[in-house]
């Protein structure tokens, strides 16, 4: 991991700071399989408000830190080793409370099953 790039995402926060990653596996080079890639979300970042993907089972894995999901209006603290499953339009959201002392970083996965609606 301390060899692969850090790249931001298309997710900034309200300062301005991107959530980044370390893509492992492109999105696509398996048929379906959206990626494989470790996610950082600093100390008081928010990707909210809560979106839902249409078409795309989403996997996340806690490997350090700890932080928040929303998931349909619920608030459930994650930690290392925490597994979450979002299923298709399961609206989730994700923030690291501001107080927290290190980032949060996790494995995030996911894979597109059927076709979205035109």
């Amino acid at each position: 991991l301390a060899q692969t790039p850090v790249k931001n995402t298309v997710h900034v926060d309200e300062l301005g700071r991107p959530i980044t990653k370390q893509q492992l596996l492109e999105p696509f080079v398996i048929p379906n399989l959206v990626g494989f890639s470790v996610a950082t979300f600093l100390p008081g970042q928010v990707m909210m408000p809560p979106h839902a993907h249409e078409t795309m089972h989403e996997i996340f894995y806690v490997i350090d830190g700890n932080g928040i999901f929303q998931i349909d209006g619920e608030d459930i603290a994650v930690t290392p080793g925490s597994f979450l499953h979002i299923a298709p339009l399961q609206r989730h959201g994700i923030w690291v409370p501001k107080e927290n002392n290190k980032p949060l970083k996790l494995v995030v996965t996911g894979v597109s099953v059927g076709e979205k609606k035109k």
